[in-house]
C-alpha cells in the first residue's frame, strides 16, 4: 500500500538534528505505519529490525518525541506510538483532508520541534568553497 505524506518530513531531516540511529527508527516507523501514522509496535520490534539495542533505540524515540515527530502515549511499558499526523501517511487525498481538518478542530497538529542554533552560522563569503578532487 502507497500512503501520501501532508509534508516532505525527509527535506528536512537535516534540520531536526537527529541522530543516525532515529532516522533509522523514523524510517522503520514510517514503513510500518498504518494509514493516519498509528504505528503498531512495540520499541522492542523495532530494536529487533534494526539491532541497535535498547539503550540506543530509548535514545532515539525519545529524540523523536522530543522533536513532535512521534507522538508517544500510555505509560510504562505499554506505550504506544504514532507519527505525528502532519508526517503521517494516508490512504487517500480526502483521507488526509478529514484527518487535517479534525487536527484543526482541536488547535491543530503538534508542533514539529527545530533545534535553534547553538551557536552562529557562519558569515557569507567567509571561508569559500573548496574542490574536492
Amino acid at each position: 500500500m502507497s500512503l501520501i505524506n501532508t509534508t516532505d518530513l525527509l527535506g528536512m531531516l537535516h534540520q531536526l538534528r537527529l541522530t543516525p540511529t532515529a532516522i533509522d527508527v523514523l524510517s522503520v516507523m514510517a514503513k510500518y505505519q498504518d494509514t493516519g501514522g498509528e504505528v503498531g509496535m512495540k520499541q522492542a520490534e523495532i530494536d529487533e529490525i534494526l539491532g541497535v539495542g535498547q539503550a540506543s533505540m530509548s535514545r532515539a524515540m525519545g529524540l523523536l518525541v522530543e522533536r513532535g515527530i512521534v507522538i508517544r502515549s500510555g505509560g510504562g511499558r505499554g506505550h504506544r506510538y504514532a507519527l505525528n499526523p502532519a508526517v503521517a501517511g494516508y490512504e487517500s487525498q480526502t483521507e488526509l483532508e478529514k484527518s487535517m481538518t479534525q487536527q484543526l478542530a482541536v488547535g491543530g497538529p503538534p508542533p514539529i520541534k527545530v533545534p535553534g542554533y547553538t551557536k552562529r552560522p557562519p558569515k557569507p563569503g567567509k571561508g569559500g568553497l573548496h574542490a574536492v578532487a
